[in-house]
């Protein structure tokens, strides 16, 4: 019956539906809609070729100025969608009262039915504000107070949670998590955090009405957003923001002159002293923008590092066989050898028969036999030389061309040889890599130039003349191919009989080493803590 008093706890007999042919919100349905031990569920009705983040953010919106995070959305046909979500009955009420109707940017209008009551929470035991409080517990680096909210609505932790920061209500609420959860203290309320990073994250502008961080926020990376003014972040005035990153935002593109552009930051930030990377205030002098490493957009910036990464330390290994898979098949490889002063690098250097240094060359038939072409040739060149170990710390990257499968990148830093006593030595390598199957890249061409003394006499490290550890680092293989991971994938499926979206969590979380997946399964499952969702 209408009249009938739904409490908390009480067992729902049936789910109540709301539909947008005939929109309406009585008392028992009020009731129901306000209970926080439901799930309910909206079915999203012509959404055609809609983008799910698209039709979600659009409804999000369509709910303030109370939240919804919607879970598990799921496209039913190629005009249906659904997703669950845990609200408030205010938020239901607003949709009500837009007929269960929302309109997307472009026009065309998307309907909505709600289930109320669709799941009870121990049927599906999700917790979003636990799931984001880890989230943001694993990007929080306490020791130098850097939260790092880069690219947060893609983040994998939070599975099939949709949390778009570039809506205010979302962002206001992430940070709630962040400022009553771990990283709080005791002596103050709000957030002791130095650095903000909110990269890729949509942002328009920076709309909040709390006082979630203290005193000590002084640097803001906001790089590559859609902040059209200035204005947009004046919530930040208030601090002292010593060092700001706008690359990438269009408000960047308004203005024609480089001071101007300064001068307006400046009256939004007055403590600035540091914009894009480039010190500002310096009585007109010219201050060149050098950045230690040039990526461009920057969207490359995983895969250039973790190919940098796993280059040198497979490098750095007792035995250079281990970087058989890297160099493609008809890969070319060169060595040149600069200007080397030092008398124990002249003769560790003379062992490096493969020198194609045209100025030192006396027979110029040989410049076509140090180019090295293929991997076993080149591998084998690549361990007659001694042992080394590089200096990741000195190293500059530069991305010098990027095309749809290629990429061309500079690499410069410092090495020294692992068992002789001497100087480090300077390094640039110029590697052309190549996509392959399965989004797996290889090397396609290698330039290596080496010298006794570093160009750059500011290169980080250039001071230390050994370094502290001589020891090969340590390396772990890791699986990254797609095809791999849908063998360990099936492998798991098949021996625990869980379903592949807890196959894959189980996986991800064990960094995908099959052995501690099955190990932790088998423990989960021996205490029955594994959810009944896992099997269906």
């Amino acid at each position: 019956m209408a009249g009938t008093e739904v409490t908390e706890g009480t067992p729902i007999s049936e789910p109540l539906r709301l539909t947008h042919i005939k929109p309406s919100f009585n008392e028992q349905e009020l009731a129901v809609a306000s209970r926080q031990d439901l799930w309910h569920k909206f079915i999203v009705y012509n959404v055609r070729h809609c983008k799910a983040k698209e039709v979600l953010k659009r409804i999000i919106v369509a709910c303030d100025p109370d939240i919804i995070l919607p879970v598990m959305y799921k496209e039913e046909s190629s005009n249906k969608s659904t997703f669950l979500a845990k609200c408030t009955s205010t938020a239901i009420e607003n949709l009500v009262k837009q007929d269960l109707c929302v309109a997307m940017i472009n026009g065309h209008e998307l309907h909505i039915d709600i289930v109320l009551g669709f799941l009870d929470s121990k049927e599906l035991q999700l917790n979003p504000n636990r799931i984001i409080a880890q989230a943001l517990y694993s990007r929080y680096e306490h020791t130098k107070k850097v939260l790092n909210l880069d690219d947060f609505e893609d983040e994998k932790s939070l599975n099939s949670i949709y949390c778009p920061l570039s809506v205010p209500k979302v962002l206001q609420f992430v940070l709630r998590c962040a400022k009553v959860g771990i990283l709080s203290t005791n002596r103050d309320s709000r957030l002791s955090i130095r650095e903000l990073s909110l990269k890729y994250n949509k942002l328009t502008a920076i709309i909040l009405f709390e006082k979630f961080f203290n005193y000590h926020l002084t640097k803001l990376d906001l790089r590559y957003n859609h902040i059209g003014d200035i204005d947009y972040l004046r919530y930040f005035s208030e601090f002292k923001i010593s060092e700001l990153w706008l690359d990438g935002n269009p408000l960047c593109a308004k203005y024609s002159k480089c001071q101007d552009y300064v001068q307006a930051v400046k009256n939004v930030f007055p403590h600035l002293q540091k914009l894009d990377g480039i010190v500002i205030d310096t009585e007109q002098k010219f201050v060149p923008n050098i950045q230690s490493n040039f990526i461009r957009d920057g969207m490359k910036t995983c895969l250039i590092k973790q190919f940098v990464k796993h280059y040198f330390t497979l490098y750095d290994q007792d035995d250079r066989q281990m970087m058989n898979g890297l160099y493609d098949r008809d890969a070319l490889y060169s060595m040149t050898l600069g200007n080397v002063i030092n008398y124990v690098h002249k003769q560790i250097t003379k062992t490096f028969v493969t020198n194609r240094n045209l100025l030192k060359f006396v027979d110029y038939a040989k410049c076509q036999e140090f180019l090295l072409r293929g991997p076993e040739r080149i591998i084998s060149a690549l361990r007659s030389q001694p042992p080394t170990i590089h200096n990741f710390k000195s190293f500059h990257v530069d991305l010098l061309y990027e095309g749809e499968s290629h990429l061309a990148i500079s690499v410069q830093g410092l090495f020294s040889f692992r068992d002789i006593a001497c100087p480090p030595m300077f390094f640039n390598r110029t590697f052309i890599i190549i996509q392959k199957e399965d989004n797996e890249y290889c090397i396609t061409n290698d330039q290596c130039y080496l010298d006794g003394t570093p160009a750059n006499s500011n290169l980080s490290g250039n001071s230390e003349s050994r370094f502290e550890t001589k020891i090969s680092p340590k390396f772990v293989p890791t699986v990254f191919s797609i095809s791999e991971k849908e063998q360990l994938l099936s492998f798991l499926h098949e021996l625990s009989t869980m379903n592949l979206k807890f196959c894959h969590q189980y996986l991800e979380e064990a960094n995908w080493d099959i052995r501690t997946a099955i190990t932790t399964f088998m423990n989960m499952y021996t205490v029955n803590n594994v959810p009944p969702e896992a099997f269906l």
